[in-house]
């Protein structure tokens, strides 16, 4: 007797006769155990879930010799970045090793610095440095249905002087290492996102016209009197008559 298509389903039962009948499910059974609230429901979404990880703390002394570059000793010097390399001379590698339980991540990065010498404030920066780690995981990664996902994150968080034209730079490198699979999951949701705010955009010719409102000259308050423009000629007025009665 092989496995039919009918297989498989909850509570279902079939006798010999080929008549169906059918046994409640256990509570503890069933998919989703979620109380009805008001204000949400559970949909079904399609997305990565995360099976395994973990993460690699790593600290790389880099020594740089400016010999022939700076001029005189250096005075001071500091960080400014670190970033990853990736073009089609340097790559970044996140792969298994078939039929082990072991995970492989090299990458290339570089770093700047910034120094003072006798010359002034200048700028260095390195080249490429390849990188290399091997982690372990368990035996969930000989699973083909779970591939592997890698992030790197890079802090230039400290760089000395390290001899008259020498300098030392520390980079700090945070590695996550994950077992991934595309899954649909059942989850409450509480509706679409809220409409997102309108971007900024760059406008070359004039900026937008934002006229105040009223356009009019305003208003005096309750307790102002209103100007009189003609008040001088009441004045001159009150002169003349003045005049005539003498």
């Amino acid at each position: 007797m092989g496995c039919s298509k009918d297989g498989g389903r909850p509570g279902l039962q079939q006798r010999r006769s080929g008549t169906r009948y059918s046994f409640p499910v256990p509570p503890e059974f069933k998919p989703m155990q979620i109380e009805e609230t008001p204000g949400y429901e559970v949909v079904c979404i399609k997305a990565e879930k995360i099976y395994e990880r973990c993460k690699s703390v790593e600290t790389n002394e880099e020594f740089t010799d400016l010999c022939g570059i700076a001029v005189g000793e250096i005075e001071d010097v500091w960080c400014v970045d670190a970033e990853l390399v990736i073009d089609s001379k340097h790559h970044f590698k996140c792969e298994k090793i078939a039929n082990t339980n072991r995970a492989k991540i090299s990458f290339w990065f570089r770093f700047r610095f910034a120094y003072i010498d006798q010359a002034g404030q200048k700028f260095f920066t390195s080249k490429p440095i390849y990188f290399e780690k091997m982690v372990i995981l368990s035996d969930q990664i000989l699973d083909k249905r779970l591939y592997l996902q890698c992030e790197v994150f890079l802090d230039c968080f400290e760089c000395f002087v390290s001899g008259p034209q020498q300098v030392t730079c520390c980079i700090g490198q945070l590695i996550v290492v994950k077992l991934i699979a595309t899954v649909e999951l059942m989850i409450p949701a509480f509706g679409f996102c809220c409409e997102p705010d309108d971007c900024c955009e760059v406008e070359a010719g004039c900026p937008e016209f934002l006229p105040c409102w009223p356009p009019f000259p305003p208003q005096p308050g309750p307790s102002e009197e209103p100007q009189n423009g003609n008040g001088n000629n009441n004045n001159n007025g009150g002169g003349n008559n003045n005049g005539g009665n003498g």
